[in-house]
């Protein structure tokens, strides 16, 4: 990562017309929160930013995930210093951790919530038994899962409950690790330490069909005038009046191209289209 570049794609991104930025603690291990603060620097407190706690590290032992209240407080202390700020508008719990319940998690952002140093409660990567279960002891404004047009699971789980409680389901994953830029070709090589190469989706057949189902989505972006990475955005933004589309951007020309999503809609047709070329129904 170029830090300069990442600053300016910050302030682009907040000049176009951004109003929600996410990060958490564990990425960069502290580093995307700072570079957040600098790059929002004079306007942290006119977007929204939120951040989630729940991944611990350190030298001895790597990392690893703990949910408890004690560790979340501290966490959240520790991600407002980082952030220059006295209050993040949204905290999410960033995972499960196997040990806690999500009860006693909730109950302690509740707790800070009351004491004025969140706004609003979040969870990610939980499952919709957990929701309803969260739901019971605090309000819950946001629910983050991965969602694209190739994977929907979580989706599928948690629309209904979503749309009954009135919480926004933030998608993480909406350009499919970069899949859906149109970047990759069947020839693509990734590097040991790039996630990717661990993902099942990223290799052998699964990843061909993919690959030949964004190659159509290519076609209907550009028979729509768009790219397919905007394509594939505005598709999470349609898919249900309450979800929120996330992406993620290195440079300022990323930022631009992916801010292309914005000020259109797709028709019932069109949706229709990509769940066939996809080949996942809608439900």
């Amino acid at each position: 990562m170029d830090e300069t570049e990442s600053l300016r794609a910050i302030r682009a991104a907040y000049e176009g017309g951004v109003t929600f930025f996410d990060t958490a603690d564990a990425y960069g291990l502290g580093k995307s929160e700072e570079l957040l603060a600098r790059a929002l620097e004079g306007c942290r407190k006119k977007v929204v930013i939120a951040t989630k706690g729940g991944v611990r590290w350190t030298k001895e032992r790597g990392i690893w995930v703990d949910i408890s209240p004690t560790y979340l407080r501290s966490a959240l202390e520790t991600s407002l210093a980082r952030l220059k700020l006295d209050h993040v508008p949204l905290y999410y719990i960033h995972k499960p951790d196997g040990i806690t319940p999500i009860e006693d998690s909730v109950g302690e952002l509740e707790r800070l919530r009351e004491e004025g140093k969140i706004g609003a409660i979040g969870i990610s990567n939980f499952s919709c038994e957990d929701l309803e279960a969260a739901l019971k002891v605090a309000p819950i404004s946001a629910v983050q899962v991965k969602m694209n047009v190739f994977d929907r699971k979580a989706f599928t789980e948690l629309q209904e409950t979503c749309s009954r409680r009135n919480v926004t389901l933030v998608a993480w994953g909406a350009l499919a690790d970069g899949l859906l830029t149109g970047k990759f070709t069947a020839a693509a090589q990734f590097a040991t330490d790039d996630h990717r190469s661990r993902m099942p989706e990223f290799r052998g057949a699964e990843f061909e069909r993919r690959l030949q189902a964004v190659a159509r989505l290519k076609d209907m972006a550009q028979a729509r005038g768009c790219r397919v990475g905007q394509l594939a955005l505005r598709w999470v933004l349609d898919r249900a009046p309450f979800t929120c589309s996330l992406f993620g951007a290195k440079t300022e020309q990323q930022v631009s191209d992916n801010l292309g999503c914005d000020g259109w809609n797709l028709t019932g047709d069109e949706l229709d289209m990509i769940d066939a070329i996809t080949g996942i129904p809608r439900r």
